[in-house]
């Protein structure tokens, strides 16, 4: 049998267009593969950024804890420190009222003190020669 040229044509038309939708849905397949492919990739990029976000998020937590227990250790020892300035302001205020003391019993010894060594100056001498006038009217 022979066949005519348009025949051929027609086979050929008729085989191409068999083929044509499967390579074109064979096409679709690979690229629907890459493309979840991609979305898997995406995914486990997703969950790995989310895990590290976690990590991070703890490792802040316990960083602020840490620095919350700093805080309260440096509140103490701030507020320890206010206690001793203000038993030192104390004391200093004790010095002062001592030495306030000190300075006016030093100036009335000092005023005494004066009074005693000009009496003593004048008294000692006149005495003698009072004592010695006195012997001396005696005898």
């Amino acid at each position: 049998m022979k066949y005519s040229p348009s025949f051929f044509v027609f086979a050929l038309f008729c085989t191409l267009s068999l083929l044509l939708p499967q390579a074109a849905f064979s096409q679709d397949f690979s690229s629907i593969g890459r493309d979840l492919l991609a979305l898997e990739l995406l995914i486990q990029d997703t969950i790995k950024n989310s895990e590290e976000q976690q990590r991070q998020l703890d490792d802040l937590r316990k960083n602020l804890a840490e620095s919350g227990e700093l805080i309260g250790t440096y509140e103490s020892i701030i507020a320890g420190q206010e206690k001793l300035l203000r038993d030192l302001q104390i004391r200093l205020d004790a010095m002062s009222e001592t030495y306030r003391k000190q300075s006016v019993l030093s100036a009335k010894y000092e005023k005494n003190s004066r009074f005693w060594k000009s009496f003593t100056l004048i008294a000692v001498p006149a005495a003698a020669i009072l004592s010695g006038g006195l012997i001396w009217a005696l005898k």
